[in-house]
């Protein structure tokens, strides 16, 4: 006897079964008092905009001028200028003036359909979120770049983290002109590698020659050691490789350069993180620091000290490989070899042991923050090569996409993914640090203080 076959729907019914919103992801009317009309519609985005202006301008001023505060510490800045520099800079203004146009876009268009179709699907969330996306052009175009990136990328969670930093470090060392500048400026702190010497090492694995001079002078400021002198100024035209000597001319003992720089990177680099770990925590958990104080304090520290951690090793593991392939150039075992792709390679197992120092949520977040520098940095040299071409405004068309798919998935949630972008505009900017992301658990309680979402909803989503 024959099944009786289910009848048969066309591609449009199924693509309104598709947006029709799941009970699991619709609020309790109780919770979530939705407006009625139009003029409920405009009072509520006015107010959602307002509240969204006032956070991303006191917490992005905030954040900065605890950075600042950190450069008075250490005598790089004065403090006559630190409101200038925290409240009164236009970036704060700007990240503000989007952060409020997106809440304002977003509900006067998202109610406005739901009354007007007399609907509550995704469509609705999908409209409302690529339009309130154009909020974006209140950003300086560099930056939205970056948070175009981290929007697109937003559940690439399952992208390698040392397949990204692998291209991005090939880049650092033979493709600079492919990273964003202050992305590259705190590459260069960090990893406490003279540019000179960096430089060099492009033209020397290029095949160009070294002038041993022009080597010589790179080092003069650096104080090197006698012997480091010696070496460079008998440096051959076409070396195999550019000698240690150039690369930490002021102390000749490769082992003890690795010791210096893990200590002399995570002393710099823990004011920093210290600030963007304590900051959310006094901010916006103040009531589990008051229940908790001790076990707030010690988590939020191992936090801290964990992240110091994972930036040190990763870079004083990088630069390791390095001198490690010079020593065995000298041995005569790999002849003369120095491939451009063994910076790459070197970057990929770098990463990899370090990451693991990090907490495992924040892995991904790593990753994710890395992708889109290392997509970038693929695309420009992609480019270079008349692979393929340039688009005007297309990181504004990506970002717009990029937030009608995120609001079809969580149109009540989208302060997660302002919250985040407030990080990635921050470190793109003034702290160049940029390997640092946003706990949910800090997202969750901001998005409760402000009422954007129901504290039931944040810890179901969480």
């Amino acid at each position: 006897m024959s099944q009786t076959q289910p009848p048969r729907t066309s591609s449009y019914q199924r693509l309104v079964e598709k947006l029709k919103r799941n009970p699991s992801e619709r609020f309790d009317p109780a919770d979530w008092p939705r407006p009625k009309n139009y003029s409920q519609v405009l009072d509520h985005a006015v107010k959602g905009g307002t509240r969204a202006f006032i956070l991303g301008y006191g917490v992005r001023g905030g954040v900065n001028f605890c950075l600042y505060l950190i450069r008075v510490l250490r005598k790089k800045a004065p403090l006559s200028m630190i409101l200038h520099a925290s409240f009164k800079n236009l970036d704060t203004l700007r990240f503000a003036a989007m952060f409020g146009s997106f809440s304002f876009l977003w509900k006067s268009i998202n109610n406005g359909m739901r009354i007007y179709r007399n609907k509550d699907d995704r469509l609705n969330g999908l409209v409302s979120g690529a339009i309130a996306g154009l909020s974006i052009l209140f950003e300086k175009k560099e930056r939205r770049v970056d948070i175009a990136q981290q929007l697109f990328v937003r559940n690439g969670d399952a992208l390698l983290f040392g397949l990204t930093c692998a291209q991005v470090l090939y880049a650092y060392t033979m493709r600079p002109d492919t990273l964003p500048p202050d992305f590259y400026a705190f590459m260069i702190q960090a990893a406490r590698c003279p540019k000179e010497a960096l430089m060099l090492n492009n033209l020397n694995v290029r095949g160009i020659s070294v002038s041993p001079k022009l080597a010589l002078d790179s080092i003069q400021h650096l104080h090197p050691t006698s012997h480091a002198i010696k070496v460079v100024s008998q440096l051959d035209p076409n070396p195999a490789a550019i000698p240690c000597e150039i690369l930490h001319p002021w102390i000749d003992s490769c082992n003890l350069t690795a010791i210096e720089r893990f200590f002399n990177v995570f002393k710099s680099y823990l004011p920093v993180y210290g600030t963007l770990h304590f900051v959310p925590m006094l901010l916006l958990r103040t009531q589990h620091l008051r229940k908790d104080p001790t076990g707030m304090l010690s988590k939020t520290t191992k936090a801290t000290l964990k992240s110091g951690a994972f930036l040190a090793t990763f870079v004083t593991v990088y630069q390791y490989q390095i001198c490690m392939h010079r020593q065995l150039l000298k041995t005569g075992l790999i002849g003369r070899w120095n491939s451009k792709y063994l910076y790459g390679l070197a970057g990929f197992i770098c990463s990899y042991l370090s990451i693991f120092i990090e907490d495992k949520k924040r892995r991904s977040e790593l990753a994710l923050y890395v992708l889109p520098k290392a997509v970038h940095s693929l695309y420009q040299i992609a480019y270079s090569h008349h692979w393929i071409f340039k688009m005007k405004y297309f990181e504004v068309l990506m970002a717009s996409t990029a937030m009608g798919i995120i609001m079809v998935k969580r149109t009540h949630s989208y302060i997660y993914i302002y919250l985040h972008i407030l990080y990635i505009v921050i470190l793109s900017g003034r702290t160049r640090c940029a390997i640092f992301f946003c706990q949910k658990d800090h997202v969750s309680i901001l998005s409760e203080k402000l009422n954007f979402i129901p504290h039931t909803h944040i810890q179901a989503h969480a």
